[in-house]
């Protein structure tokens, strides 16, 4: 089918395309991925069960502990030597979430960045500048591989100073700027400071990605740069950053249903909710070939509408994230469990699980990561000088192992106490402050 035409098939043709492309992935699942098959033995369902998209339902769900459990080739259901590349990305787990491409995997994952980039506008004159976080790589190697198959001129997320980046956006007359929301306006809080003449810039066109566009950060950065903004969503685990787009309506995100199944559901009892109901994103991928994820809960917290856009797509429409309904953390886009932190602890101390928590600074619209440790002289018994370098060692290879920079502080446990309540792990500025 023409790449131009899929986005506006019939909610008929929609069910018929999902259906055949459901029971191709569930049969590919079940014959070569052990951890489905026997998944779905356990459910009591099998591939000739799924004789319709409805009844996606009766298939079990996958799970962040589910892929870091199966690392590193559990999920894959073809041959090593189909696979042309592999992925081990930063995971709120204790496991990296292994993710491989067969050469048509990528060539798919490819063309729809590309047609992300443009229905956002973008196109083979523009040039397109990429300023995200080291956690956020492989977001970026998408957006970069689908912008370059345009034939736009690509500038990657080099690893400099923000001021570096803003005069390489000016001396270079960027017209697209890919970041997250929270860095845009630092950038340009800094462009600020810098007294940096607005007419330097080229801009036309800032997509923002990895965090929640909100009217309000979408009207500051349309009128102070006098330029577009477009939003998208993606997962790693799945169809990379432009799962889900906005058009130039801007009522919501369409989503790749060419490329995925999805759902809803109540993220306490895991039942589908009916449409335009508040739940659980739940992602069927059906055109993945080396790592297939069946009804995959996100963690995220949205609705769906399978109206009709003003644009004329008949692709179901997300509204941005509200929330997430887990205990994973996400900072620039970057996801962060208390697990992953207490194992990097554990394995710095030597003394096994220590009381921590995990404070969230804003400096210049920028969240900044101090994760505080109960350490005591049991646990460190070397000099103030040794200390110091542990701290500095240990925060080189956190941000290493988390994708973006923090501070450690050593602290006494009474200190952080009365915030570690009902499980929680993190507490913004203001909380800690006021004793939680």
């Amino acid at each position: 089918m023409n790449r131009d035409s899929v986005e506006y098939l019939s909610q008929e043709q929609w069910a018929q395309w999902h259906t055949e492309l459901l029971q191709s992935t569930v049969n590919r699942a079940f014959s070569r991925v052990p951890f489905y098959k026997e998944r779905m033995r356990d459910a009591g369902v099998s591939p000739d069960d799924i004789g319709s998209v409805e009844d996606i339902v009766k298939l079990p769900f996958t799970t962040r502990d589910d892929i870091s459990d199966n690392y590193p080739y559990g999920l894959f259901s073809v041959p090593l030597r189909d696979i042309v590349r592999i992925h081990a990305l930063r995971s709120g787990h204790a496991n990296p979430v292994a993710r491989g491409l067969t050469a048509q995997d990528l060539r798919k994952r490819t063309e729809l960045t590309a047609r992300f980039f443009k229905i956002s506008g973008v196109g083979a004159d523009d040039i397109v500048q990429i300023c995200l976080d080291p956690g956020m790589a492989l977001h970026g190697q998408d957006l970069k591989e689908g912008a370059e198959n345009l034939g736009a001129l690509v500038i990657p997320p080099d690893p400099v100073s923000t001021f570096t980046r803003l005069r390489i956006m000016a001396d270079f007359k960027t017209t697209v700027l890919i970041t997250t929301p929270s860095y845009g306006r630092h950038l340009f809080e800094i462009f600020k400071e810098k007294n940096m003449p607005l007419a330097a810039l080229n801009l036309k066109t800032v997509i923002l990605i990895g965090e929640t566009l909100t009217d309000e950060v979408r009207t500051i950065f349309e009128r102070e740069l006098d330029c577009e903004t477009r939003a998208a969503y993606g997962i790693f685990e799945a169809s990379g950053p432009s799962m889900a787009y906005e058009c130039h309506c801007k009522c919501g995100l369409h989503i790749a249903m060419d490329h995925v199944i999805p759902e809803i559901i109540d993220p306490k009892t895991a039942k589908p909710l009916p449409e335009g109901e508040r739940g659980e994103l739940v992602i069927t991928t059906v055109t993945a070939r080396a790592n297939p994820l069946i009804r995959f809960r996100t963690g995220d917290i949205t609705r769906i509408t399978k109206q009709v856009c003003t644009c004329g797509r008949t692709s179901w429409r997300m509204m941005p994230v509200e929330s997430r309904c887990d205990n994973l953390l996400t900072v620039r886009g970057v996801k962060i469990s208390a697990g992953q932190i207490e194992k990097l602890i554990s394995d710095r101390t030597g003394a096994g699980p220590l009381p921590f928590l995990v404070v969230l600074h804003k400096w210049k619209h920028l969240t900044q990561i101090e994760i505080l440790i109960a350490i005591d002289e049991k646990i460190f018994m070397g000099s103030l000088p040794q200390l110091h370098r542990w701290v500095r060692q240990s925060e080189e290879i956190f941000q290493e192992a988390i994708g973006i920079s923090c501070r450690i502080r050593p602290v006494e446990f009474e200190s952080i106490k009365p915030c570690l309540q009902e499980g929680r792990f993190a507490v913004s500025e203001e909380e800690f402050n006021k004793g939680c």
